[in-house]
């Protein structure tokens, strides 16, 4: 029995869900989510897209997970957009100012908070 293997050209391979493009939501801001940020701001710098969008939804949380998740902002190649869905408050609101520059959006029903450094020395 022979078995003929010639497809057409016309046929393409499926994309791969890998080549997908990456959206970024971040909720809280611990060591689990910035090294998941880490992950998928790699992830997103390999599948060709021409941005790459984070969705802030967050209370806050600690200031050395939002550090590391600034210095992947800085250091990506393509540009990140910063979308503020619900709340951004706290390490959200710094984090929503780290965006690239004119592409930083917030939903006119969304809250943006910012306070005051605090060392809890009282």
């Amino acid at each position: 029995m022979n078995i003929i293997k010639k497809f057409s050209p016309l046929l393409k391979e499926p994309k791969l869900i890998d080549d997908l493009p990456v959206a970024i939501r971040v909720r809280k801001f611990d060591e689990t989510s910035a090294k998941e940020f880490s992950n998928l701001m790699m992830k997103a710098q390999n599948t060709g897209q021409p941005v790459v969008p984070v969705i802030i939804d967050s209370y806050g949380g600690q200031v050395y997970s939002l550090m590391s998740m600034v210095s992947d902002i800085n250091h990506s190649k393509i540009p990140v957009a910063t979308i503020v869905q619900g709340k951004a408050m706290s390490c959200g609101a710094l984090l929503f100012s780290f965006g690239t520059e004119g592409f930083r959006y917030m939903d006119p029903d969304a809250t943006l908070m910012i306070h005051d450094v605090s060392s809890m020395s009282w």
